[in-house]
């Protein structure tokens, strides 16, 4: 081995350690740890009653100003519902009476000119950029000279390959022909394969470049790549616009660059659309209703979980006591996993509890019941679940990854990160990739469903009936209230869902029954 070299007339030395022993060292860690631990508990004790405060200012307000009561929580807030909102808004000719105000909105908010040959001409716009306002003016004039009854809202339309159906179209006339305004709302569902990609294939042969396909995801994010492969994005990168329900300030470089390609500026939402076209309305009664609108995309997709009133005695809080910064950012972090352990274990307790009921409960069908949940914790369709079904119902091949097995279930799922809880009836499979002899099923299905009093989901190719519910659909703003039933082995929310999740399956075993183990 070389010798280290030594300086001119002095000999080479083993250098002394000037740091301190292994086990000064780990006691001294032991008591930064400690310190850490004591000042996050410090912080916490010292919030407590503030929240406990800001609570009670909450239910005052709540009591005469009713704040946080939304009407979009009692409607139909699933793909279908939102989409019809959307269509009937973007309709001239529709009941809000504004004729083409709130289509001139979506137009300018997605920069796009229908009257141009090529609809995208236009790069997206740049931060302080804007359109020149005589070319902006002139296309306006001509949008409302356009008589409102020649401008064709279409949802749900059909005619696709693969029966694929697209969402929302709206059909603007042009000197050069129909130009295509094409909407794709993905505010809970996961993508098909090449969905977008035949989605763009077939506008572009049907109005010959005159189109524009919005993807509407619930964050800024562009389609899978099994939807939309990195050599079609650069195709049709002009025909192609992302415009999320809340706009969620992503700085990741990949999803900048991605913005700079597809996006309809910065910080272009879907909620934002709501709220200008509430100022542009002249009802009030609609004006309400779009406030209520766009205050439910930032609430239900944006993650809001704390009121205002708790935020800003947090805020002063913290202004006044800086020493506690670093618990704080301490308890955020920490806030994730708490979240996602919380909700998984109350997950499992509804399953633990559904099966008590259904073991006291005396039934032909109570012995091969079977009761499963998964708790995913991702911001994916059907990640989280609890699903109860029969082992004799029939399996289907390539199915659904809600724990039956592939068969027919009463299901409670949520649209991801517990999230947007509903609960129905779940085929094994959605019906587009099913054989002739499962869809036969499935018919005979929905008319047994029917006869047992179970209405059915319109358009759904994955349920035949399922639901929402307006009360604790998400359980990231009731993690203490969940913690403190699972202490308790029971409670409102627990009753709500074992409840409401028992009477479905009271109603719809039997109709599967009569189905599944009749083709048996």
């Amino acid at each position: 081995m070389r010798q280290p070299l030594a300086r001119s007339g002095t000999p080479s030395q083993t250098p002394v350690s000037t740091s301190p022993p292994i086990p000064a060292l780990l006691h001294h860690l032991d008591d930064v740890r400690q310190a850490c631990n004591k000042a996050s508990v410090r912080l916490l004790q010292n919030l407590t009653p503030h929240l406990h405060a800001a609570g009670a200012v909450e239910r005052e307000l709540d009591r005469h100003l009713a704040r946080r009561f939304n009407i979009f929580r009692y409607l139909r807030d699933d793909e279908l519902g939102l989409s019809r909102i959307v269509a009937d808004l973007l309709d001239p000719t529709g009941e809000h009476g504004q004729g083409t105000t709130f289509l001139e909105a979506m137009i300018e908010l997605l920069r796009v000119a229908p009257d141009a040959g090529d609809p995208a001409r236009s790069s997206p716009v740049q931060s302080g950029e804007r359109p020149a306002a005589l070319t902006w003016k002139r296309h306006l004039d001509r949008l409302r000279s356009t008589a409102t009854d020649k401008i064709r809202v279409v949802q749900e339309r059909g005619g696709l390959p693969k029966r694929r159906r697209i969402d929302i179209t709206v059909d603007i006339p042009t000197d050069d022909g129909l130009f295509c305004l094409a909407f794709e709302n993905k505010p809970y569902a996961d993508d098909q394969p090449e969905q977008c990609k035949d989605y763009l294939e077939f506008l572009d042969s049907a109005y010959r470049g005159r189109f524009l396909l919005v993807y509407m995801p619930p964050h800024y994010g562009m389609p899978d790549e099994s939807s939309l492969p990195p050599a079609d994005r650069e195709r049709w990168k002009n025909h192609f616009r992302v415009l999320p329900y809340v706009a969620d300030g992503a700085t990741d470089d990949n999803v900048t660059a991605a913005r700079h390609d597809a996006a309809v500026g910065d910080g272009a939402s879907l909620a934002d659309w709501f709220g200008t076209c509430c100022k542009l309305s002249d009802a009030e009664r609609l004006r309400w209703f779009l406030r209520e609108a766009q205050l439910y995309c930032q609430h239900h997709f944006g993650d809001s979980t704390m009121t205002d009133t708790e935020a800003r005695y947090i805020r002063e809080y913290l202004d006044e006591n800086p020493r506690h910064l670093h618990a704080a950012f301490a308890v955020a972090r920490a806030w994730p996993s708490i979240k996602h352990d919380a909700c998984r274990r109350f997950l499992e307790h509804l399953r633990d509890r559904v099966e008590e009921r259904v073991r006291e409960t005396p039934s032909e069908s109570a012995g091969d019941l079977i009761a499963r949940c998964h708790y995913g914790g991702k911001q994916k369709w059907w990640s989280e679940y609890l699903c109860v079904y029969r082992s004799t119902w029939a399996q289907c091949e390539g199915a659904f990854d809600l724990g039956s097995d592939g068969r027919t279930a009463v299901v409670l799922t949520s649209g991801g990160g517990a999230n947007a809880w509903h609960w129905g009836v779940f085929y094994g499979k959605s019906k587009d990739n099913m054989s002739e002899q499962e869809r036969a099923r499935c018919d005979q299905l929905e008319k047994a469903l029917q006869e047992h009093e179970l209405s059915l989901s319109r358009g759904d190719h994955s349920s035949p009936q399922f639901q929402y519910s307006p009360r604790y659909e998400d359980w990231s703003t009731i993690v203490p209230e969940l913690v403190q039933e699972l202490a308790d082995g029971g409670g409102k929310i627990t009753d709500h869902y074992v409840n409401g999740l028992l009477r479905i399956a009271e109603k719809a075993i039997p109709a599967i029954d009569q189905v599944e183990l009749a083709s048996r």
